[in-house]
C-alpha cells in the first residue's frame, strides 16, 4: 500500500472520530420563543436529527500537501436526556469509537466534555483538535462551523492537517 493511500485511509479514520466530538462540542442557542416553551433547557434539543457534514482538511507532509479529506456526509443521531439534570447523550450512527457522546446542556449551550480525538495503527498516529463557533438551534435546525487541526507521524515523518466543518442537522418531528 502507498504512502499517500495509506495516509488518506488513515486521516479518513481519524476524521469520523473527529466528527464524533464534533456534535458533542457545540453551544446552541434556541429563539426565545423556543426557550421559553420548556421547562428543562434540554427539551429544545432532545430528539432525533438527520444531519449533513460538508468540508475538508488538507494534509501536510514535510511542507507539501499530499492529500485533501472530504469531511462530506450525511447521517443521522437522537439526544437523549441522561438521569442527570443538565447531561445529554448524543447517540447514533456517527464513525468513530464510540457510539454515544455525553453533553452538558448549561442554559441555551450543548457543550461535549472532551475536544480531540486520537487514531493511531502501526504507522501513523494522529490528533485532532476542534476550535468550534456556537451553533444555533433555530426552530428544527442545528447548525455550526468547527475548524480542524490535526497533527502526528507517519513512520518518522511529521504530518501536519487543517480543515473546516459545516453541520446542518434537522430535528425529525
Amino acid at each position: 500500500m502507498g504512502v499517500k493511500k495509506y495516509i488518506q485511509r488513515s486521516v479518513y479514520l481519524g476524521f469520523w472520530m473527529l466528527v464524533v466530538c464534533v456534535l458533542g462540542m457545540v453551544a446552541c442557542s434556541p429563539t426565545e420563543p423556543d426557550a421559553k416553551k420548556y421547562d428543562d433547557p434540554r427539551d429544545a434539543f432532545v430528539g432525533e436529527y438527520d444531519y449533513t457534514s460538508t468540508g475538508n482538511m488538507d494534509v501536510y507532509m514535510a511542507g507539501k500537501k499530499v492529500y485533501s479529506t472530504p469531511f462530506d456526509k450525511d447521517g443521522s443521531f437522537e439526544i437523549v436526556k441522561e438521569t442527570e439534570a443538565s447531561k445529554v447523550a448524543i447517540v447514533g450512527a456517527i464513525y468513530g469509537d464510540q457510539d454515544s457522546i455525553h453533553a452538558i446542556v448549561n442554559g441555551d449551550k450543548l457543550t461535549l466534555q472532551d475536544n480531540s480525538a486520537n487514531y493511531s495503527n502501526d504507522l501513523v498516529t494522529i490528533k485532532m483538535m476542534i476550535s468550534y463557533e456556537p451553533a444555533t438551534l433555530t426552530g428544527n435546525k442545528l447548525i455550526w462551523e468547527a475548524d480542524v487541526m490535526g497533527m502526528g507521524t507517519f513512520q518518522s515523518y511529521s504530518i501536519t492537517g487543517d480543515g473546516h466543518i459545516s453541520l446542518e442537522a434537522t430535528k425529525k418531528n
